[in-house]
């Protein structure tokens, strides 16, 4: 790096490091968190050697450190490669995009090209919405990818292959392959996501319209059920009524598999316990959580008992009982308390 440089990495840095603060805000909002599937947003300044390395390879196109438009650089990776245009879009609403800089490689690669696809944006603060003035020249990049490209573009920067040329004649085939396996995986996954979202849009309708006997228990039917159930509804807000708690939505997964245990997997049989059990799941609830003296339940709470009364009135025996104990407990001297008190409680029912 040549000294007129030198000097001017060393007065462009107070900015960059100003600059970085406020960008990443701007893009960390833009591009959301885990629950719009964010997988990860990173940033850096480039260091004084990686400009000089920069400059050695093109002096004449880096005649001041303006012309770099990735001093500052951000990463943002998502999961699904559909969303890459979403945060792009809501990145354009909140920066100005240098758009003859810009680049989309998911376009610009050949089509019997191999490599990794993604979306550069070159940016800048926008000039109107009051940031400093001395920032708002100063360009940054934003690469946008979903996991499996920044995969690809990993191992690819790995092996050292950046180019065709780079690459031996006789595995450039095989580069090709993967790259393409790679895709077809990104778009096999988006099917998957498809679907999911037109899974659980189905559910929901045949829920709401007490038509959902025949699916399946899972993730989505269960809490789907639980969600937007009649029956179920009532019957919560008649443990709401006992107990004066509050109700905090809470993850099902766990309960699953006691249903499943229970011989309870589809959305029918869900019903049939709630049709057969109710009553003495409400009986337990006002004996133990009676009297108002509880402030919260977690939205789990009427199945749980629906799951007791079946195991009290149920047709088990101890062997059976305590295997369902074990699927939340190790400790075989709790099992067996708790399964004691089941056939205890079972012998009072009598």
């Amino acid at each position: 790096m040549n000294n007129i440089a030198l000097e001017e990495y060393d007065e462009l840095l107070p900015q960059y490091l100003r600059l970085e603060e406020i960008a990443a805000e701007i893009v960390e909002r833009s591009a959301g968190d885990r629950n719009n599937g964010i997988m990860q947003v990173v940033h850096r300044i480039k260091t004084k050697e990686s400009v000089q390395g920069k400059i050695r390879k093109k002096p004449e196109k880096y005649a001041s450190l303006l012309n770099m438009t990735d001093i500052l650089g951000f990463r943002i990776i998502c999961y699904f490669a559909d969303q890459v245009d979403e945060i792009a879009a809501r990145l354009a609403a909140n920066l100005d995009v240098d758009w003859e800089k810009s680049t989309d490689k998911r376009a610009a690669i050949a089509p019997d090209a191999f490599g990794y696809l993604s979306l550069h944006y070159i940016c800048m603060l926008p000039k109107e919405k009051g940031y400093p003035e001395d920032l708002t020249d100063l360009r940054f990049e934003i690469q946008i990818r979903s996991s499996l490209q920044h995969t690809w573009a990993e191992i690819e920067h790995d092996l050292g292959y950046k180019t065709k040329f780079g690459v031996p004649r006789d595995v450039r085939r095989e580069f090709s392959r993967v790259a393409g396996l790679l895709e077809l995986a990104d778009e096999a996954f988006l099917h998957i996501k498809s679907r999911i979202v037109e899974y659980q849009k189905e559910v929901y309708e045949q829920i709401s319209s007490d038509t959902a006997e025949s699916y399946h228990l899972d993730l989505v039917s269960l809490t789907l059920y639980m969600q937007h159930s009649h029956r179920m509804i009532r019957f919560m807000e008649e443990i709401k009524a006992i107990t004066g708690a509050h109700i905090n939505d809470s993850d099902p997964e766990d309960i699953l598999e006691k249903l499943d245990y229970l011989g309870v997997r589809t959305l029918g049989e869900l019903n049939e316990l709630l049709d057969q059990e109710r009553e003495h799941a409400l009986a337990m609830i006002r004996d133990l959580l009676g009297g108002g003296d509880i402030d919260e339940l977690i939205s789990t709470v009427g199945i749980y008992y629906l799951c007791r009364a079946r195991l009290i009135y149920g047709d088990y025996d101890s062997k059976a009982i305590a295997g369902y104990f074990r699927l939340t407990f190790s400790d075989e001297d709790t099992i067996r308390q708790k399964t004691e008190y089941i056939l205890k409680k079972r012998a009072h029912a009598k």
